[in-house]
């Protein structure tokens, strides 16, 4: 027949046994959760920027399209988005490519050392004039360690997406 002291003594190893299994189970379900969160948060601020790179590229080519460029080029945008204005740095750079005729000497042009396209007669090219748009978007991993609560970001913390489109007019 069993003593009770040696039941007693099992029941009590049992609910540690127990204990520690449940603890071990609860911090793996938190560590795959934490995550879980980062991924997801990082994976939106990620898309983020790419569709802020979209739109500033059609921006670009907006502005570009409906200026004067008798009246000079539009070579650089630059804009901040998000919270407190501080959350996307946008950068773009507009380089103009065709004929020097066709875009005024301001403008970032692209093309041979003067500035011209090398027209050979079958492409017409030379005619035309396109843009190449470079737009960066940098932004800061907000759940990364290192990232100060805001303050000046660390290299580390600091992401940055590119995006180059060659559009016609």
């Amino acid at each position: 027949m069993i003593k009770v002291k040696h039941k007693k003594a099992f029941s009590m190893i049992t609910a540690i046994f127990t204990i520690i299994i449940m603890a071990s189970v609860t911090s793996l379900i938190m560590n795959v959760t934490g995550k879980t969160i980062h991924e997801t948060s990082a994976q939106y601020q990620k898309e983020q920027a790419s569709l802020l790179a979209r739109s500033y590229t059609e921006l670009a080519i907006l502005y570009a399209i409906h200026r004067d460029r008798t009246a000079g080029c539009i070579n650089t945008i630059n804009a901040k988005f998000g919270e407190n204005s501080n959350l996307y740095d946008i950068v773009v750079h507009i380089q103009y490519a065709g004929n020097q005729t066709n875009v005024p000497a301001d403008c970032n042009i692209i093309g041979g050392a003067d500035g011209n396209w090398v027209d050979n007669g079958n492409s017409g090219f030379d005619a035309t004039v396109s843009l190449l748009v470079d737009v960066y978007i940098r932004y800061k991993d907000i759940d990364h360690p290192l990232n100060n609560n805001g303050n000046t970001p660390n290299d580390d913390v600091v992401k940055t997406v590119h995006r180059r489109t060659l559009q016609r007019i």
